[in-house]
């Protein structure tokens, strides 16, 4: 091989090396200079409900907490409304399936009173500062327990005209705490 078909070969391996690197998009949070942890990302819990925020860190700490906290909690409300939306068909579908009828606005009256009632057992899980964009966030995960949740659906299922057996509210339940957050 000469000298020339050398440097030919070795200046278009690094030609496509570059298009190569060009072409991928940068997704992975720490090489786009950030410093998440999951749980902010991809909030989990084993049972109950569970949300995160982050909020612009400031000089004072409890305050950064509680700003935090209160927009996870609005997302809480958020995921129970869709919760409480999809537990609303699928109450519809099991009483029309049972020959009766029902208006859609069975839970709905309630909702809001019992979701503020419930939102104040929620609980500040984790706490912890994240770099975004070179900025950094003090973020809060919070989560609303199994016991609570059931509790909650309780309440909403109590408030409905008509009684269910016990096997189709178990089915709801296990329904109400699967739905995800399509917001």
């Amino acid at each position: 091989m000469t000298h020339l078909s050398t440097k030919l070969i070795f200046i278009a391996g690094i030609a496509i090396a570059l298009v190569g690197c060009n072409s991928t998009p940068k997704t992975n949070a720490s090489a786009m200079g950030m410093n998440i942890p999951s749980w902010v990302t991809n909030p989990t819990v084993e049972s109950g409900l569970v949300a995160s925020s982050c909020v612009i860190a400031s000089n004072s700490f409890s305050m950064d907490k509680s700003e935090a906290a209160t927009q996870a909690r609005t997302e809480l409300a958020s995921q129970i409304e869709t919760r409480v939306s999809s537990l609303q068909e699928e109450y519809s579908s099991k009483i029309s399936s049972m020959g009766k009828a029902v208006s859609q606005s069975t839970f709905s009256i309630t909702t809001a009173q019992l979701t503020d009632q419930y939102l104040r057992g929620s609980k500040i899980a984790k706490v912890d500062y994240a770099q975004l964009q070179n900025i950094r966030n003090l973020c809060t995960m919070v989560t609303l327990s199994e016991e609570k949740s059931k509790e909650l659906f309780a309440q909403l299922i109590k408030q409905a005209p008509i009684k269910l057996d016990p096997e189709n509210e178990t089915l709801l339940y296990l329904s109400f705490m699967k739905v995800e957050n399509k917001s």
